[in-house]
């Protein structure tokens, strides 16, 4: 069955060639020209992938992706933010909403493609993931998504963020880099420096849902990246 991808832009012909070149690859798409119908069409719908304008008529392309990443319904659907409104920082603030990638207009086909096979696939085949993985008090369920702390559930991550602890914590008390932990997490080799920022985005919302200070559990090792360890 084809993967679906849900296509949120205003431009018309944008829009088509966008959904021409995804089509010939082989999703299945479908559209919506405003952020209002492309938040109910992803509650829906259910789509596999979401590619997201971020200026679109009425609700914006920000507001509804925090919309759907707040919603326990579209929270684990993955999110590329596509845009040629490419101001300082905004690529953070999009990352800090919950998008899982970020992309500015005009953008190769090729490129496009290949954010959208990332977000897509799994960096590691399910079979070689262990169900669960306990770290002293910390426990990460695999299959449910949620992370337990003596026994208090946190299920709100959403798949990057649970992805990017799970990686950590089945290598704890062991650092990884920030380049190992995207390519691990987003499926690719990072292509920049600024998408390194992802993860350093991606560490500090974990901290903030699970209530951590940046000293206890999930820790930044000088000149070697991020750990998980029991606070000392």
């Amino acid at each position: 069955m084809a993967q679906r991808v849900l296509l949120i832009e205003d431009d018309a012909a944008f829009r088509k060639a966008v959904a021409d070149v995804l089509v010939r690859e082989g999703y299945s798409v479908s559209e919506a020209a405003t952020g209002k119908a492309g938040a109910a069409k992803a509650l829906e719908d259910s789509p596999d992938l979401i590619v997201l304008d971020l200026v679109l008529p009425g609700i914006g392309g920000i507001e509804v992706c925090q919309r759907l990443k707040q919603d326990l319904r579209s929270a684990s659907i993955p999110i590329l933010i596509l845009t040629g409104n490419d101001r300082e920082g905004q690529d953070v603030a999009c990352l800090d909403m919950g998008a899982d990638d970020y992309l500015t207009k005009p953008v190769k086909a090729e490129r496009l493609l290949a954010y959208c096979r990332s977000l897509l696939r799994r960096s590691r085949p399910e079979a070689e993931r262990p169900p669960e993985v306990v770290v002293d008090d910390l426990r990460l369920d695999y299959g449910r998504k949620v992370v337990a702390l003596k026994g208090r559930e946190f299920p709100h991550l959403t798949p990057k963020e649970f992805s990017l602890l799970y990686e950590l914590a089945s290598r704890s008390p062991e650092p990884e880099g920030r380049a190992e932990l995207y390519r691990r997490v987003w499926g690719m080799d990072s292509p920049s420096e600024g998408a390194l920022r992802t993860v350093d985005v991606h560490i500090r919302r974990i901290r903030l849902k699970l209530g951590w200070r940046s000293d206890r559990w999930l820790t930044a090792v000088s000149g070697r990246g991020y750990c998980v360890a029991p606070p000392a």
